[in-house]
Parts: C-alpha cells; sequence; structure tokens
C-alpha cells in the first residue's frame, strides 16, 4: 500500500461539540470513529503494518504436529492492531501435503455487559494455516512446506536455508522491513557449493542490516521451472557446462517477465560456458559512468580490487562475472580472510547488484 493509498484513511471531520448538545448513539459512534481512524492512519503511514512484538512461532519440543505462538502484537493493512495475550498452540495434524502460511487476522465481535447493561466490541483475532492469502489483510507469521499429512513439524536446523517439515521463518511480516521482500534462487553447477551459499547467507544478513530488506535466498540443484517463484536467479559454474534447449527456453521466458539474472563463473571453463549463455541475454562491456549497479544504493567508481572491469558485462538486469563475486561476501577469498573495509566493500557491491537485477 502506497502512501497516496493511506491518506484516504486519515478523518477528514470531527465532531463539533457544543453546549447542551444530544449525545445520541451515533453523536458517541461518530465521535469515536474519528479517533480511531485517526489512529488507524497514523499506524499505517508512520510505523507500517507488521509484528510489532512476540508472536514468535516454535514446534513443540519433543516435535509433533504442533507448534506454538507466543504473546503479541501486530498491525495490518488496515491500521487495526491485533493483540493476542496468550500462548496459542495450532494443530497442523489434519493439513495434507503443501506449502502453508501461518497467518493472523483481526476479528471483533459484539459482547453483552449484562451486568451495566451495555454492549461492547470484543477486540480478537484469528489464526490460520492456508495456502493462498485471503482477500482480508493478515500478517503473515511463518511458512511451511509439508511432505505429508500428519509429518512432524520442527523447527528449522538451519534458519536460512529450511526443508521440508521445518518451520520457515523468513517470511514474517516485520515492521523492520521497509521495502519489498527480494526472493533470490541461488543455482550452483555441478552440485552444491557451500563456500557460494555462505557468501549469500551473509548478504542476506547485511542487506537487513544496511538497508532493512528482506532478501530470501534458496539453493536450488538446477534451472527449472521453480525460477519462475523468485525475483533474482544466480547461476555459478565450475566446469564446462551445456544448458539443455528446455533450460535456455526456461531462463528467456524468465527473464522476459523483467526478472533479473546474475552469471558467475566459478573456474576458467565455467566462465566460457555461461558467458554464452549470458551472451544470449546481450551482455556488453560495463561503463561505470553509466552503469546503474556502480551507483544505486551505494556510489562505486570501480569494482572491488579482485574483480577487473574487463571480467564484467552487464545488460538489463542480467549481470555476467568472471571474477570471483559471490564467495568474498563471507569474507574469505583464495584461503585468506579479509579485513573489514574490503569485506564490506564486497559486500556493498553485493547489495548494488541485487538491487540492479531484481529491482
Amino acid at each position: 500500500m502506497n502512501n497516496m493509498v493511506k491518506i484516504k484513511y486519515f478523518p477528514k471531520y470531527s465532531l463539533k461539540a457544543y453546549d447542551g448538545m444530544s449525545v445520541t448513539a451515533d453523536v458517541w459512534e461518530t465521535a469515536h470513529t474519528e479517533h480511531r481512524d485517526a489512529l488507524r492512519a497514523h499506524l499505517l503511514s508512520m510505523h507500517k503494518p507488521g509484528i510489532i512484538c512476540g508472536l514468535e512461532i516454535r514446534a513443540n519440543d519433543p516435535a509433533d504436529h504442533y507448534v506454538f505462538i507466543s504473546p503479541g502484537a501486530a498491525v495490518d493493512d488496515f491500521g487495526r492492531v491485533i493483540v493476542v495475550d496468550q500462548t496459542i498452540a495450532y494443530d497442523f495434524g489434519d493439513e495434507g501435503a503443501g506449502t502453508y502460511m501461518m497467518l493472523i487476522g483481526y476479528g471483533e465481535h459484539e459482547k453483552e455487559d449484562s451486568e451495566n447493561k451495555i454492549k461492547l466490541m470484543q477486540h480478537d483475532y484469528i489464526i490460520a494455516a492456508r495456502q493462498s492469502f485471503p482477500k482480508q489483510p493478515v500478517v503473515e507469521l511463518a511458512r511451511i512446506t509439508i511432505s505429508a499429512k500428519g509429518a512432524v513439524i520442527k523447527d528449522a536446523a538451519d534458519p536460512f536455508q529450511p526443508v521440508q517439515d521445518e518451520l520457515d521463518l523468513r517470511y514474517r511480516n516485520d515492521k523492520n522491513y521497509t521495502g519489498d521482500r527480494i526472493r533470490v534462487a541461488a543455482i550452483t553447477l555441478p552440485g552444491d557449493n557451500q563456500a557460494v551459499y555462505k557468501g549469500w547467507r551473509v548478504l542476506m544478513s547485511e542487506m537487513e542490516q544496511m538497508l532493512q530488506v528482506n532478501m530470501l535466498v534458496d539453493m536450488l540443484s538446477e534451472i527449472n521451472e521453480q525460477i519462475n517463484d523468485y525475483d533474482l536467479v544466480y547461476i555459478g559454474a565450475a566446469g564446462e557446462f551445456s544448458p539443455t534447449d528446455s533450460q535456455i527456453a526456461l531462463l528467456k521466458n524468465y527473464y522476459n517477465n523483467r526478472k533479473g539474472i546474475i552469471f558467475e563463473g566459478l573456474d576458467a571453463e565455467g566462465s566460457r560456458s555461461l558467458k554464452e549463455i549470458a551472451d544470449i541475454f546481450r551482455v556488453s562491456p560495463v561503463n561505470g559512468e553509466t552503469c546503474r549497479f556502480y551507483h544505486v544504493p551505494f556510489f562505486f567508481r570501480i569494482p572491488p580490487e579482485q574483480i577487473s572491469e574487463q571480467h564484467l558485462a552487464c545488460g538489463n538486469k542480467v549481470v555476467f562475472c568472471s571474477d570471483p563475486l559471490v564467495i568474498p561476501w563471507s569474507g574469505e577469498m583464495n584461503g585468506r580472510f579479509m579485513g573489514r573495509s574490503e569485506i564490506r566493500t564486497n559486500l556493498e557491491w553485493g547489495a548494488n547488484l541485487v538491487a540492479y537485477c531484481a529491482g
């Protein structure tokens, strides 16, 4: 919701009182509606929706099909405050295989106060696991992919890379995140490359600290249709790599949907293979004066020390590099530990590349 839309929530009128006026139910409601609308508008425009505090979600110990949500508070996209004042247990035992989002929404119902002979509006909440977002505004607490009905639900062994039947807290709607969430599919060929994963993992954390951006990175084993679920695809190759015609078609379709790709050659053969693919997307030698990823969000005149401009090429939302790019984000390169300023330079360069390709 952009700021112009939020303007409509600010009340246009307030009640003008005068001596002798009759305070009917309608007058009372009008007065309090103005205050409620003003608070909602303030929360939306000044503080943003999301989790305020608490609402932590954890698997049972020992693990079974229950999860527990701690007391806490959140604000939804309508500026309504949702308060949970006790620990809530949620049972996944009846849910079948699939990916579910743990959601909390605002609720209210009328309540009789027989002692004082008045009616009250009880502010409440609704917690549910759904496979799609409802039309009404909700706040996401977690996500989980269940392998089969009755599966045992666990906390993630690696919070940065949850697997099936583990709670994925990367999607929590935290108020600290001011921008859009960026999802990255990282593919290393051949097979899993832990050094590359470590670099992406560090950049994930630093993007949150530097720019308050929630970036999620999933390691995929190959180029397949899963890439369409992501905002950015990274492909790193060591050794010769020959994509199939269907994989090339997938990448073209992905790119035509205005999504970005980063190619990194992890050795000479990998660089040659990926450069042939990158050329399909019309990459050309970089020009630091005009290339946007030199300037946004961090200003660069030249790339980090280990990257030669001769080994760097870019197109529209596509970057190719045959020098070390991702692994230095972890603070290690060629068997040595890097200094703080060198690490910072590489992380800021990484943030620029992500902003360029996923923006």
